[in-house]
């Protein structure tokens, strides 16, 4: 009975032929299968169906994407022993593939775990990134750490050392903040960024300088807290909507500097009587008597005086 050992061993190195870099222990699995089909008293069929079994449990726990390459031969050696079995092939070939594809399932599934594991904290953060559409935002920068992901699943794959890939995945960690960073920056304050730019580009360091710096400041506060918690989404609102709010002012004082310095000495009057309308507007709501005889800041002083009251009466009611 040498026959079918030789057919086993030209089975078994068949398979083992087509990866010239395999995952580490992958070849003593299949010499192990191999070894295992001279011995086992189970049929070749009865091994198909377990291995089916196994590969599926094997989709269910993502090991096509934790443990490719095995589960790439895994599947190959499974659809081997289907092949050999419809074309009536000797069963001890059949039962040398689907024991190799079970077993190799099971490294597969192995594998995953260690990935999982190890990579938890990547795969998470590609989790969030997702979560933030970073791909429509930066499509390149996020293809870029996805297939570095993808780079050290294969890594540690073929090396099944968590020591092999212990730096590229804090780098790719690092990038990923940065990246969630860049994206949450971009949605929550590029409009922003947008306007102040525009300013700045009209003169308004020069024009408005402490209105423009209340603005700046306001707009890299916001920034700061971005890169340090990207996530702290409560507190990036109070900042994103008190940048808005300085940003805004800059804008309303940036036309009316604009205004008075284009204005010649014709309108002059017309700007400030337009000013005292604004006053008077309040005064009227108020029903306050007529004191545009004052000084503007006397009757702003009076007015606010007049709310005040009204709030107080109001309030004790």
């Amino acid at each position: 009975m040498r026959t079918p050992v030789v057919s086993l061993a030209l089975a078994v190195s068949v398979v083992l032929a087509g990866c010239a870099s395999q995952p580490a222990g992958l070849s003593g699995v299949r010499e192990q299968a191999g070894a295992q089909a001279i011995r086992t008293s189970q049929s070749g069929s009865t091994l198909i169906q377990e291995a089916r079994s196994v590969a599926a449990q094997a989709k269910a726990q993502e090991t096509y994407r934790f443990s490719p390459a095995m589960t790439a031969e895994a599947e190959s050696a499974l659809q081997e022993a289907e092949s050999l079995q419809s074309r009536g092939r000797a069963d001890a070939q059949v039962r040398a593939q689907a024991l190799t594809a079970i077993a190799v399932f099971g490294k597969a599934q192995q594998q995953t775990l260690l990935a999982r594991e190890t990579l938890a904290e990547s795969l998470a953060h590609m989790e969030q990134l997702n979560a933030i559409n970073a791909r429509s935002y930066y499509p390149t920068e996020y293809e870029r750490v996805r297939q570095e992901q993808a780079d050290i699943i294969a890594t540690l794959e073929k090396s099944a050392s968590t020591g092999s890939v212990a730096a590229r995945h804090q780098q790719l960690l690092a990038d990923m903040h940065t990246l969630e960073v860049d994206v949450t920056g971009y949605v929550k304050l590029q409009e922003i960024r947008d306007r102040i730019t525009a300013m700045r580009d009209s003169g308004a360091e020069k024009l408005i300088p402490l209105s423009f710096s209340t603005a700046t400041t306001a707009l890299a506060e916001a920034e700061a807290l971005i890169e340090a918690t990207p996530r702290a989404t409560d507190e990036i609102n109070v900042r994103q909507q008190q940048a808005a709010v300085a940003t805004s002012h800059a804008q309303v004082i940036m036309a009316m500097v604009n205004e008075v310095l284009e204005a010649d000495k014709n309108s002059a009057e017309s700007l400030v009587l337009r000013t005292e309308q604004w006053l008077y507007n309040i005064s009227a709501a108020l029903k306050y008597p007529d004191i545009r005889y004052m000084p503007m800041d006397v009757q702003s002083e009076r007015y606010a005086e007049a709310i005040e009251k009204l709030v107080q009466a109001s309030g004790s009611r």
